[in-house]
C-alpha cells in the first residue's frame, strides 16, 4: 500500500456506507439483458393464463397520494416487496379490497422523474400492482404486467422519463374464482410497487400516484 493510499483510505468507508444509504441493496443477481425486452423474449408466448373479465361495475374504491415520493430501491436486488421481491418494501399506494365473485380492474397513474433532472435515480422507474390475501400468503400480480423485464421474472411496467417529468397509466384486472388464473373469493390488499431500473442503478422520484379499482 503506497503513503497516498493509506491516507486516503479511512475517508473511504464513510463515502461507500453513504452510498449505500442513498442506493439501497447490492444486486443480487445480475441482469441477463441491457434491454427490457430481452432478445430471447421476442417472439415470447406469456405463461400466465387470465381469462377475460366482464359484467356491471358494483364498486369503486379510489386511493390517492398527491405528494412526492423517493425511493433507493433498484430492481437489481432481490428480498423487496411485490412478487419477485424486486421493489421496494414499502409500496407507494396500499387499499383492501373484498372480492366476492367476477372481475377487480385496476387502474394506476404516476408522475415519474427523469434521471436528467434528478440524477440519483434511475432512468426507468418500475412498477407492479398485486393482491395480497388478508389471511396470509404471498403477492399476485393482475394481469396488465409484462413478466419477465430484462429476461428476469418479475412482473412490471415501466416509465423512462424525459427533461423533468412524465405521467405513467397502467391497466390491470383480476378475474375472481376458481380455475387457471384466477384467484379465490375473500379480502385482499391491493398494493403500488415500485424501484429504479436495473440498468445503471439508482431508485426512483414520483408523485400524484393515483389507484381507482372497480369491481364487478
Amino acid at each position: 500500500m503506497t503513503s497516498l493510499q493509506a491516507r486516503l483510505l479511512p475517508l473511504m468507508a464513510p463515502l461507500a456506507l453513504a452510498a449505500g444509504a442513498l442506493f439501497g441493496p447490492v444486486a443480487a443477481m445480475a441482469q441477463t439483458s441491457d434491454n427490457f425486452f430481452a432478445d430471447n423474449d421476442i417472439p415470447k408466448t406469456q405463461a400466465g393464463v387470465h381469462p377475460p373479465c366482464r359484467g356491471k361495475v358494483s364498486q369503486v374504491v379510489d386511493t390517492v397520494f398527491e405528494g412526492v415520493k423517493t425511493t433507493s430501491w433498484n430492481f437489481s436486488a432481490v428480498g423487496g416487496g411485490g412478487e419477485s421481491t424486486r421493489f421496494d418494501k414499502t409500496p407507494v399506494l396500499s387499499t383492501k379490497v373484498n372480492l366476492t365473485g367476477g372481475c377487480l380492474n385496476a387502474h394506476f397513474s404516476a408522475m415519474v422523474g427523469s434521471k436528467q433532472t434528478y440524477p440519483w435515480v434511475s432512468a426507468l422507474t418500475m412498477f407492479q400492482v398485486t393482491l395480497t390475501p388478508s389471511a396470509g400468503g404471498a403477492p399476485i400480480h393482475m394481469a396488465g404486467h409484462y413478466e419477465t423485464p430484462y429476461g428476469i421474472y418479475g412482473p412490471a411496467i415501466a416509465m423512462s422519463a424525459e427533461y423533468d417529468v412524465d405521467m405513467i397509466a397502467g391497466n390491470f384486472y383480476q378475474g375472481v374464482g376458481t380455475g387457471p388464473g384466477l384467484v379465490a373469493p375473500g379480502s385482499y390488499r391491493v398494493d403500488v410497487w415500485w424501484a429504479g431500473g436495473p440498468v445503471g442503478g439508482g431508485g426512483a422520484i414520483g408523485a400524484d400516484f393515483v389507484l381507482k379499482l372497480y369491481m364487478y
